[in-house]
Protein backbone atom coordinates (compact mmCIF):
# COMPACT_ATOMS: atom_id res chain seq x y z
CA UNK A 1 0.00 0.00 0.00
CA UNK A 2 2.68 2.40 0.67
CA UNK A 3 4.56 1.89 -2.64
CA UNK A 4 1.01 2.40 -4.47
CA UNK A 5 0.74 6.09 -2.05
CA UNK A 6 4.57 6.64 -3.69
CA UNK A 7 3.45 5.99 -7.44
CA UNK A 8 0.54 8.27 -6.98
CA UNK A 9 2.11 11.15 -5.44
CA UNK A 10 4.96 10.78 -7.99
CA UNK A 11 2.18 10.76 -10.75
CA UNK A 12 0.47 13.91 -9.55
CA UNK A 13 3.94 15.63 -9.69
CA UNK A 14 4.49 14.84 -13.31
CA UNK A 15 1.46 15.87 -14.01
CA UNK A 16 1.26 19.18 -12.16
CA UNK A 17 4.81 19.95 -13.69
CA UNK A 18 3.72 18.92 -17.19
CA UNK A 19 0.53 21.76 -16.53
CA UNK A 20 2.52 24.09 -15.10
CA UNK A 21 5.01 23.72 -18.87
CA UNK A 22 2.22 24.40 -20.70
CA UNK A 23 0.34 27.00 -19.34
CA UNK A 24 4.04 28.69 -19.28
CA UNK A 25 4.82 28.30 -22.94
CA UNK A 26 1.35 29.78 -23.55
CA UNK A 27 1.88 32.74 -21.87
CA UNK A 28 5.50 33.86 -23.66
CA UNK A 29 4.77 32.72 -26.70
CA UNK A 30 2.64 33.53 -29.56
CA UNK A 31 0.35 30.68 -31.37
CA UNK A 32 3.15 29.00 -33.36
CA UNK A 33 5.49 28.86 -30.47
CA UNK A 34 7.28 32.04 -31.29
CA UNK A 35 8.21 34.57 -28.75
CA UNK A 36 4.78 37.34 -28.38
CA UNK A 37 5.52 40.56 -29.88
CA UNK A 38 6.07 43.43 -27.55
CA UNK A 39 4.03 46.49 -28.40
CA UNK A 40 6.00 49.77 -28.78
CA UNK A 41 4.61 52.97 -29.58
CA UNK A 42 6.67 55.00 -32.33
CA UNK A 43 6.20 58.61 -33.21
CA UNK A 44 5.96 58.94 -37.11
CA UNK A 45 8.30 61.62 -39.05
CA UNK A 46 7.37 63.51 -41.82
CA UNK A 47 9.20 62.79 -44.59
CA UNK A 48 9.69 65.03 -47.95
CA UNK A 49 11.82 66.36 -50.82
CA UNK A 50 12.35 69.79 -48.68
CA UNK A 51 11.58 70.16 -44.64
CA UNK A 52 12.84 72.67 -42.23
CA UNK A 53 12.63 72.78 -38.30
CA UNK A 54 10.84 75.50 -36.35
CA UNK A 55 13.54 78.74 -35.90
CA UNK A 56 16.24 76.99 -38.43
CA UNK A 57 16.77 77.90 -42.12
CA UNK A 58 18.92 74.85 -42.49
CA UNK A 59 16.97 72.84 -45.54
CA UNK A 60 16.92 69.30 -44.43
CA UNK A 61 16.71 67.13 -47.91
CA UNK A 62 14.76 63.67 -48.71
CA UNK A 63 15.49 61.22 -50.90
CA UNK A 64 13.28 62.96 -53.27
CA UNK A 65 14.68 66.10 -53.47
CA UNK A 66 16.96 65.60 -56.42
CA UNK A 67 14.29 64.66 -58.50
CA UNK A 68 11.94 67.16 -57.36
CA UNK A 69 15.25 69.93 -58.09
CA UNK A 70 15.96 68.78 -61.46
CA UNK A 71 12.04 68.99 -62.44
CA UNK A 72 11.91 72.37 -61.47
CA UNK A 73 15.40 73.35 -63.62
CA UNK A 74 13.33 71.64 -66.65
CA UNK A 75 10.57 74.22 -65.94
CA UNK A 76 12.98 77.30 -66.00
CA UNK A 77 14.76 76.31 -68.64
CA UNK A 78 12.54 78.41 -71.02
CA UNK A 79 13.76 81.72 -69.38
CA UNK A 80 11.11 82.03 -66.66
CA UNK A 81 11.40 83.37 -63.40
CA UNK A 82 11.96 81.09 -60.34
CA UNK A 83 10.33 82.47 -57.25
CA UNK A 84 10.77 80.87 -54.23
CA UNK A 85 8.91 81.32 -51.34
CA UNK A 86 9.88 81.02 -47.70
CA UNK A 87 7.38 79.92 -45.01
CA UNK A 88 7.70 81.62 -41.29
CA UNK A 89 5.47 80.66 -38.47
CA UNK A 90 4.18 82.81 -36.21
CA UNK A 91 2.26 79.94 -34.26
CA UNK A 92 4.99 78.41 -33.66
CA UNK A 93 7.02 78.49 -30.45
CA UNK A 94 8.62 80.63 -30.27
CA UNK A 95 6.91 82.48 -32.57
CA UNK A 96 9.06 83.27 -35.98
CA UNK A 97 9.88 86.18 -37.90
CA UNK A 98 9.96 86.92 -41.09
CA UNK A 99 13.47 86.87 -41.00
CA UNK A 100 13.20 83.24 -41.08
CA UNK A 101 11.17 82.97 -43.72
CA UNK A 102 13.70 84.79 -45.81
CA UNK A 103 17.13 82.79 -44.49
CA UNK A 104 14.87 79.64 -45.63
CA UNK A 105 14.17 80.99 -49.15
CA UNK A 106 17.99 82.09 -49.60
CA UNK A 107 19.32 79.04 -48.81
CA UNK A 108 17.11 76.93 -51.00
CA UNK A 109 17.94 79.87 -53.68
CA UNK A 110 21.84 78.64 -53.42
CA UNK A 111 20.88 75.13 -54.25
CA UNK A 112 20.52 76.43 -57.67
CA UNK A 113 23.65 77.68 -59.01
CA UNK A 114 22.25 77.21 -62.74
CA UNK A 115 20.18 79.97 -62.48
CA UNK A 116 20.93 83.16 -62.96
CA UNK A 117 20.35 85.95 -60.17
CA UNK A 118 18.09 87.91 -62.69
CA UNK A 119 15.61 85.00 -63.05
CA UNK A 120 15.18 84.10 -59.57
CA UNK A 121 12.79 86.17 -57.23
CA UNK A 122 13.09 85.83 -53.12
CA UNK A 123 9.43 86.15 -51.63
CA UNK A 124 8.38 85.50 -47.76
CA UNK A 125 4.81 83.98 -46.76
CA UNK A 126 3.13 83.47 -42.66
CA UNK A 127 1.77 80.06 -42.76
CA UNK A 128 0.81 77.87 -39.44
CA UNK A 129 3.22 75.17 -38.34
CA UNK A 130 1.07 71.85 -37.82
CA UNK A 131 3.76 69.81 -36.46
CA UNK A 132 4.37 68.48 -32.90
CA UNK A 133 7.30 68.59 -30.74
CA UNK A 134 9.62 70.39 -33.16
CA UNK A 135 8.37 68.40 -35.93
CA UNK A 136 10.22 69.39 -39.23
CA UNK A 137 7.78 70.57 -41.73
CA UNK A 138 6.91 71.65 -45.42
CA UNK A 139 8.21 75.51 -45.24
CA UNK A 140 8.58 76.60 -48.78
CA UNK A 141 6.69 76.58 -52.10
CA UNK A 142 8.00 77.27 -55.90
CA UNK A 143 5.88 79.12 -58.32
CA UNK A 144 7.36 80.85 -61.93
CA UNK A 145 6.50 84.47 -63.53
CA UNK A 146 5.88 84.31 -67.09
CA UNK A 147 8.57 86.40 -69.68
CA UNK A 148 6.91 87.13 -72.46
CA UNK A 149 6.47 89.41 -75.04
CA UNK A 150 3.00 89.97 -74.32
CA UNK A 151 3.27 90.35 -70.64
CA UNK A 152 5.99 91.55 -68.20
CA UNK A 153 6.09 90.76 -64.34
CA UNK A 154 7.00 92.71 -61.88
CA UNK A 155 7.31 92.27 -57.73
CA UNK A 156 3.89 93.55 -57.96
CA UNK A 157 1.81 93.53 -61.01
CA UNK A 158 1.52 92.21 -64.88
CA UNK A 159 1.51 94.32 -67.17
CA UNK A 160 -0.13 92.99 -70.56
CA UNK A 161 0.25 94.93 -73.74
CA UNK A 162 -2.31 95.95 -76.97
CA UNK A 163 -1.24 97.15 -80.23
CA UNK A 164 -2.48 100.73 -81.37
CA UNK A 165 -5.84 102.10 -80.98
CA UNK A 166 -7.01 97.92 -79.92
CA UNK A 167 -8.78 96.72 -77.02
CA UNK A 168 -8.39 93.19 -77.54
CA UNK A 169 -5.86 90.53 -76.09
CA UNK A 170 -3.06 90.00 -77.96
CA UNK A 171 -3.62 86.98 -80.00
CA UNK A 172 -0.76 85.16 -77.70
CA UNK A 173 -0.47 82.11 -76.02
CA UNK A 174 1.98 82.66 -74.06
CA UNK A 175 -0.90 85.46 -72.81
CA UNK A 176 -3.66 83.30 -72.15
CA UNK A 177 -1.19 80.75 -70.45
CA UNK A 178 -0.31 83.92 -68.02
CA UNK A 179 -4.27 84.70 -67.41
CA UNK A 180 -4.88 80.92 -67.06
CA UNK A 181 -2.64 80.72 -63.96
CA UNK A 182 -3.89 83.72 -62.44
CA UNK A 183 -7.30 82.09 -62.39
CA UNK A 184 -5.95 79.02 -60.71
CA UNK A 185 -4.82 80.58 -58.17
CA UNK A 186 -7.23 83.06 -57.42
CA UNK A 187 -9.94 80.15 -57.52
CA UNK A 188 -8.00 78.50 -55.12
CA UNK A 189 -7.09 81.37 -52.77
CA UNK A 190 -10.06 84.04 -53.09
CA UNK A 191 -7.36 86.91 -54.05
CA UNK A 192 -9.20 89.58 -56.23
CA UNK A 193 -7.98 90.95 -59.30
CA UNK A 194 -7.44 94.70 -59.83
CA UNK A 195 -7.25 95.27 -63.75
CA UNK A 196 -6.72 99.02 -64.75
CA UNK A 197 -6.76 99.75 -68.83
CA UNK A 198 -4.09 102.20 -70.30
CA UNK A 199 -3.85 104.25 -73.41
CA UNK A 200 -1.23 106.42 -75.27
CA UNK A 201 -2.19 110.23 -75.97
CA UNK A 202 -2.98 109.84 -79.41
CA UNK A 203 -6.93 110.62 -79.31
CA UNK A 204 -9.40 112.74 -77.33
CA UNK A 205 -8.46 112.19 -73.66
CA UNK A 206 -12.67 110.96 -73.53
CA UNK A 207 -11.86 108.26 -76.08
CA UNK A 208 -8.70 107.06 -74.23
CA UNK A 209 -10.48 106.94 -71.63
CA UNK A 210 -13.08 104.08 -72.79
CA UNK A 211 -10.17 102.37 -74.56
CA UNK A 212 -8.71 101.92 -71.44
CA UNK A 213 -11.75 100.76 -69.81
CA UNK A 214 -12.15 98.26 -72.67
CA UNK A 215 -8.43 97.18 -72.58
CA UNK A 216 -9.05 96.06 -68.66
CA UNK A 217 -12.33 94.65 -69.46
CA UNK A 218 -11.40 92.19 -72.08
CA UNK A 219 -9.16 90.84 -69.74
CA UNK A 220 -11.87 90.83 -67.34
CA UNK A 221 -13.87 88.56 -69.65
CA UNK A 222 -11.32 86.11 -70.26
CA UNK A 223 -10.54 85.42 -66.37
CA UNK A 224 -14.24 85.24 -65.52
CA UNK A 225 -14.59 82.22 -68.94
CA UNK A 226 -12.15 80.25 -66.65
CA UNK A 227 -14.76 80.58 -63.78
CA UNK A 228 -13.55 83.25 -61.69
CA UNK A 229 -16.37 85.02 -60.23
CA UNK A 230 -16.86 88.91 -60.53
CA UNK A 231 -16.68 89.79 -57.23
CA UNK A 232 -12.89 88.51 -57.71
CA UNK A 233 -12.56 90.96 -60.42
CA UNK A 234 -12.41 94.66 -60.58
CA UNK A 235 -11.36 96.81 -63.75
CA UNK A 236 -11.32 100.58 -64.46
CA UNK A 237 -8.96 103.11 -66.50
CA UNK A 238 -6.93 105.84 -66.08
CA UNK A 239 -7.38 105.90 -70.12
CA UNK A 240 -3.66 108.35 -71.20
CA UNK A 241 -3.31 109.88 -67.45
CA UNK A 242 -0.48 107.25 -66.10
CA UNK A 243 1.83 106.76 -69.05
CA UNK A 244 4.98 104.49 -68.28
CA UNK A 245 6.79 105.71 -71.48
CA UNK A 246 7.85 108.48 -73.65
CA UNK A 247 4.37 109.78 -75.88
CA UNK A 248 7.36 111.25 -78.20
CA UNK A 249 7.99 108.25 -79.61
CA UNK A 250 6.46 104.57 -81.08
CA UNK A 251 8.05 102.94 -78.46
CA UNK A 252 7.10 104.87 -75.54
CA UNK A 253 3.55 104.86 -77.10
CA UNK A 254 3.71 101.01 -77.28
CA UNK A 255 4.79 100.55 -73.10
CA UNK A 256 1.41 102.70 -72.82
CA UNK A 257 -0.92 100.68 -74.69
CA UNK A 258 -1.36 98.14 -71.39
CA UNK A 259 -3.38 96.66 -68.95
CA UNK A 260 -2.08 96.38 -65.53
CA UNK A 261 -2.94 93.16 -63.31
CA UNK A 262 -2.52 93.29 -59.67
CA UNK A 263 -3.27 90.28 -57.27
CA UNK A 264 -5.01 92.00 -54.04
CA UNK A 265 -4.38 89.70 -51.11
Amino acid sequence: MRNFLIVVILLLFLILGWLFYKDHKTCCSGENGTSAAVSVQVEQQRTGPLLFKPNDSTPILGESWPAMRDSLLRLAANGDTLEITGWYFPNSSPPETEDIGRARANAIRALFPEIPNDRVKISIKAAQYDGTNGEAVEAASFSFRAKTSGVIETDDMATIYFPYNSDAKLNNAEVETYLDKVAQRVKASGEKIQLTGHTDDVGPDDTNMRLGQRRADIIKQYLLSKGVPASQIMADSKGESAPIGDNTSEEGRAKNRRTELRIIH
